[in-house]
This record gives structure tokens, C-alpha cells and sequence, in this order.
């Protein structure tokens, strides 16, 4: 057999993503039909990350790490995303805002709280993508929780974006061993 020059097929063309996508927030698929809400318009993309953290186990007289001793030893999934539409529900889900007791007219007046609750996790955040098929692939994260905070550098001239930080999670009551992250790859 000859070794390829290149790793170019003939479905190459159709399974390339050239698109930023879209970020939504508790999508889920029911009665045969995709729902959720858009997070908000992008600037700059979004990073889809699942990582697996793995040890090698240290036995004696192996000088080198041996196929059959890597152990698993936890994962982390997070996405990150450049929100440029600052929605009031985005802010308050990024910050975990509740309403605060001073009032102004014609404004909601939000604050920081000190516990964390359930109502501070999104059911999932997800990421689709466009593949130049047309089809969609998409990738969702259980349980997100916005780690980042916000951060804004608004300037003269200058598209203000802010960049926030989704990590999934798992349910307490639930697998410990691995996120419970899905990948919903089209089929033909």
C-alpha cells in the first residue's frame, strides 16, 4: 500500500466548519424538534473544551509509562464564548445577580449574593455548529455554571464584547465518574 500525500477525501468538503455558530442556553431536543434560547450574538467565536485528566500509575521497575497503567482520574467541559448583545437575563445568569432592594425609575437594580443555589445553574449550555454540509453539530454542556465573571474594556470605535466561561457539571444524585456532556453528530 502507498503511503497518502495528503489526508483530503472526497467528504472532506462537507464536514469542514467555517461558521462561528451559535451558543444557547437549556437546548433540548423534544418531540422531534430542537428548543432553547439563544445566549445572545457572538464576537470572536466560541471554545468548546472536554478534557480528560489521566495518571499514570507508578509500579516498579517501569521506567516508562506502560499501555494498561493510565487511570482516569476526573474530566472538566467548559465553553467559552464572546457575548457582544448585553441582554440583562445573560448578565444576570454570568454574575448570578439577584434583585436588589434599592430602586431607581426606569432601571432593575441587581446585586451580588453569597450562596450559590440551583437556580444559579443553566439546565446546559450548548454550542452548534455548521458544518459546510449544511448539517449541524452540536455540543452540550449539563448543568453550566458561568465561572468567569465579567469583564468589559469598552472604547470609542470599538465593538464592546464580554467573555464568559460555562463549566458543566454533574448531578450530585448522579454519575460521579464522568459529565454527563452529549455530542449530537448528524447522520445521513
Amino acid at each position: 500500500m502507498a503511503l497518502q500525500k495528503h489526508g483530503i477525501t472526497t467528504n472532506t468538503p462537507s464536514e469542514l466548519m467555517f461558521r462561528a455558530g451559535v451558543v444557547y442556553k437549556n437546548l433540548k431536543f423534544v418531540e422531534g424538534d430542537w428548543n432553547g434560547e439563544v445566549l445572545g450574538a457572538t464576537s470572536g467565536g466560541s471554545k468548546f473544551s472536554l478534557v480528560e485528566e489521566f495518571a499514570d500509575a507508578e509500579v516498579d521497575g517501569a521506567l516508562v509509562k506502560v499501555k494498561g497503567l493510565k487511570v482516569k482520574i476526573g474530566e472538566t467541559g467548559t465553553l467559552e464564548t464572546n457575548i457582544t448583545e448585553f441582554k440583562e437575563d445573560v448578565i444576570k445568569e454570568a454574575l448570578h445577580l439577584v434583585e436588589g432592594s434599592k430602586t431607581a425609575e426606569g432601571y432593575k437594580v441587581y446585586t451580588t449574593k453569597g450562596l450559590i443555589n440551583d437556580a444559579d445553574y443553566l439546565e446546559n449550555i450548548a454550542f452548534v455548529g455548521e458544518l459546510t454540509s449544511g448539517e449541524q453539530i452540536i455540543f452540550i454542556l449539563p448543568n453550566a455554571f458561568c465561572t468567569s465573571g465579567m469583564e468589559i474594556e469598552p472604547k470609542d470605535k470599538e465593538q464592546a464584547v464580554f467573555a464568559l466561561t460555562f463549566e458543566a457539571h454533574a448531578n450530585i444524585d448522579g454519575d460521579l465518574d464522568h459529565l454527563p456532556v452529549e455530542i449530537y453528530y448528524p447522520q445521513a
